[in-house]
């Protein structure tokens, strides 16, 4: 059985210089309280060598705002009510569209002061990861 549902550390946006790079210059649009920041790299061989990104790499980072969410009780429900929808609504991204030989991550950003449904989180995500797919065809 193979595990399609999975939000593991490999699929973790970790990387300082990647965020800070993704924050720079990445590209963003919203729906609803989501914003979706997104940067795509391709091996040219000359920047990135050929064959570092054979499968395809990606990558998504959550985020909630502190100045809407004081509490970090608060910060840390939304993240997970984030990762949640992404983890959900990932494999379908995934078969929607093709990554071998690139990098793609993704940022999710929590814009709003209140709290919405799973539900409701789950189906804005997957309108930015549909509006993504298009952009990336």
């Amino acid at each position: 059985m193979t595990k399609t549902f999975t939000y593991q550390k490999k699929d973790k946006l970790k990387s300082r210089k990647q965020t800070q790079y993704l924050f720079a210059k990445g590209n963003a649009f919203s729906a609803g309280p989501i914003r979706l920041l997104y940067t795509i790299e391709w091996e040219d061989g000359a920047v990135i060598p050929v064959g570092t990104f054979a499968k395809g790499v990606l990558q998504a980072g959550v985020s909630a705002p502190s100045r809407h969410f004081r509490k970090a009780v608060m910060r840390n429900k939304v993240k997970r009510l984030l990762r949640e929808g992404y983890r959900l609504e990932r494999p379908a991204f995934l078969r929607s569209i093709h990554i071998e030989n690139k990098r793609l991550n993704l940022f999710f950003l929590y814009t709003e002061a209140q709290i919405i449904s799973q539900a409701e989180i789950q189906e804005k995500i997957k309108i930015v990861l549909q509006k993504l797919a298009d952009k990336l065809k």
